[in-house]
């Protein structure tokens, strides 16, 4: 029952909204304020005003049993406590700069993470009088098709003249906006008037007032403010009034960024600790309905070698490209929760424009957001429970982050979060420049790279064809399964048995494992050397007291000298357990083996051809043991059937045959 919606008009001008519920409904009725009901209300509600008095001011809201009135309650406290039983917290973002069709496609690609927009429809002239940009119709109309209100803001961009004049007269403003607002069917206002001081705090309360009292109560007035993690009540900071603020805007969306600005100090654009303390500076001024926080789509670079660039601001995607150009080192700074990286520019690399000018040759600093920095800050939306969160701007961002965002927004957790189950996982030896991304995607940002031998945290289940995965330095990710093993690369014993091989052609020992290494000797075709270890295309071998560097594919592989079979040991860390293995066939099972059907023999080495697992039996159905990248070099003990029992690093079990060479 959702009772019958009718518009009762004042004296005033103004209107009543009457919900009746008749006898079948009273008991829909009485049970009216429990929770979930208000929540169905309020959708009917919304529609009903939209479609009937999107022009029209509504006072109060009246609740009638059977011809009684049990309740009335003011409009917006109405549709403010209604709200408040949704489910889904409150998320906004800004729409500034590009076309409208690149606009429409930013918060398309958000699923659906968005109840509001804020384009730049409205600026501030300097001598305060109120400009109008172009609305664009299209965006209007898409972004309601989509249920999604269009509120732009108004903004002086900075200038502190322009501001100032505007609040000399904010009769004049507000009436303008308020008509502005009405003749192109926008859904309310974001007042951003920012760089005024505490001598402007009266007229800025005074302007969101007149502007709450001009506009449909059923649309929105909200106010962006600085973040005041210091309780300062002069300069900028004092202009902004919170508890009269509060009183009168439907939200505050608290700039809780540029902690570390242009032209100051490098650090994070917004440490956990500056936006918890901004959160707690509000929380004394006015309810947590009333808060959301902001998050920055931005990050900001300085230089170190010189002051040739002081925290100009970055897209966080353009800050990705920077990253794999530059082959950034990106670490995440624990006590702050917000990652940064560094680089040099040399001569040659790839150009960037950064405040209109290329980015010289030199160090650089950059401090940003990642998923991690952004999930920490909106964790604190849900320990305050406060209304939600905003952004600035769409279309910045790592576009990967709203396959969580409304996950994280509303309590949840990405799959890339710590939990139970964690593993540890190595990258397989020889490999280089791994990939590690944004999400489990190959069309996902790159957050870092990392080489063979590199240690990691393996933090849940394979999700197509990637480990969320956290690195040494706190960093979390996502890297290909194919490139990571679960048992140790580093050998048991410390002195391995070397591996010989032979020589397939005339070729050159080198210094260093690179072709531009000076060569320390030549070798001939079939010369049999013992080989040392691997670096990338390199072996280190050694032959007649000369060591040096070969090509590995200038090498077959043979035999190694006979050893005892290691004795069988589990590994150190057990390898995921939802890991399905994907070489092996039911058909390809014996039904049962036991060591004295294998065929015995005298133990080679062969490498793998493929991905493959370690069983501790020679079925499909044996329990794994780990896994084993392809090229991995193994010796082998016996075979029996499709079956060949191996070691590896003190791991001994059973892999396919026909995955090995």
């Amino acid at each position: 029952m959702t009772g019958n919606l009718r518009l009762i008009p004042n004296n005033d001008g103004t209107y009543d909204l009457l919900i009746h519920y008749n006898r079948f409904d009273s008991e829909f009725a009485m049970d009216f304020f429990s929770k979930g009901r208000q929540g169905q209300c309020f959708e009917n509600t919304t529609a009903f005003i939209a479609h009937h008095a999107k022009n029209i001011k509504v006072s109060a809201v009246k609740i009638m049993v059977a011809g009684v009135i049990i309740a009335t309650l003011p409009f917006a406290s109405f549709m403010g406590a209604s709200a408040a039983e949704s489910d889904t917290r409150f998320s906004m973002a800004y729409l500034y700069g590009g076309s409208v069709q690149q606009q429409i496609a930013y918060v398309e690609r958000t699923n659906k993470a968005l109840q509001t927009v804020s384009p730049s429809y409205f600026d501030i002239n300097p001598d305060g009088s109120l400009k109008f940009n172009p609305v664009s119709a299209e965006l209007v109309t898409r972004m309601h098709a989509s249920d999604i209100k269009v509120v732009p803001f108004l903004s002086n961009h900075w200038d502190r003249t322009a501001g100032v004049n505007a609040l000399k007269d904010v009769d004049k403003l507000s009436t303008q906006i308020a008509n502005h607002i009405n003749q192109y069917n926008l859904d309310g206002v974001n007042v951003d008037i920012e760089n005024v001081t505490e001598q402007q705090r009266a007229q800025y309360s005074e302007l969101v007032r007149q502007l709450r009292a001009k506009i449909p109560a059923h649309k929105e007035v909200s106010v962006a403010t600085a973040a005041n993690p210091k309780g300062w009540t002069v300069g900028w900071h004092g202009s902004y009034d919170y508890a009269a603020l509060g009183q009168y805007a439907d939200y505050l969306m608290m700039m809780t960024y540029d902690e570390h600005y242009e032209g100051g100090p490098a650090g994070p654009v917004a440490s956990i600790g500056f936006v918890e303390e901004s959160i707690k500076y509000a929380l004394s001024k006015t309810t947590a309905d009333k808060i959301v926080v902001g998050l920055p789509f931005f990050g900001r670079i300085w230089s170190t070698h010189d002051t040739g660039v002081i925290g100009k601001g970055l897209a966080i995607s353009t800050i990705q490209n920077m990253i794999i150009d530059y082959q950034a080192i990106v670490t995440y700074d624990a006590a702050t929760q917000s990652p940064k990286a560094e680089f040099e520019v040399r001569p040659g690399n790839k150009p960037y424009t950064v405040g209109g000018k290329p980015l010289a040759p030199g160090k650089y600093i950059i401090w940003f957001e990642n998923d991690q920095s952004l999930q920490a800050k909106l964790k604190l939306i849900e320990k305050y429970n406060l209304k939600g969160a905003g952004a600035w701007a769409l279309g910045q961002e790592d576009a990967a982050i709203w396959n969580n965002y409304n996950s994280w927004l509303n309590g949840g957790a990405s799959a890339a979060a710590p939990g139970a189950g964690e593993i540890a996982g190595w990258v397989t030896s020889g490999t280089t420049n791994l990939n590690v991304r944004s999400a489990a995607d190959l069309n996902s940002v790159i957050l870092t790279q990392i080489n063979g031998g590199t240690q990691l945290t393996i933090l849940g289940s394979e999700i197509n064809g990637f480990y969320p995965v956290r690195l040494s330095n706190g960093l979390l990710g996502y890297v290909s399964t194919y490139y990571i093993t679960t048992i140790n690369p580093t050998p048991v014993n410390p002195e391995p048995t070397p591996i010989t091989a032979i020589t397939s052609s005339k070729l050159q020992v080198r210094d260093t494992a690179t072709s531009s290494g000076k060569s320390t000797g030549t070798l001939a075709k079939g010369v049999l050397v013992t080989v040392l270890g691997t670096s990338g295309n390199f072996a280190k071998i050694s032959y007649n007291n000369l060591v040096g560097y070969v090509t590995t594919k200038d090498l077959i592989m043979t035999s190694p000298p006979p050893a005892a079979t290691p004795p069988q040991t589990q590994p150190q860390t057990p390898p995921p357990q939802d890991l399905q293995s994907q070489d092996l066939q039911p058909q390809d099972s014996p039904s049962q083996s036991s060591p004295s059907q294998l065929q015995q023999s005298q133990p080679t080495t062969k490498i793998t051809t493929e991905k493959i697992q370690i069983r501790e039996t020679a079925a499909n159905s044996g329990k794994s043991l780990g896994t084993l990248a392809k090229g991995t070099i193994v010796t082998v003990h016996s075979t029996s059937g499709n079956y060949t029992q191996i070691s590896y690093n003190g791991v001994i079990g059973f892999v396919s045959s026909g995955s090995l060479q």
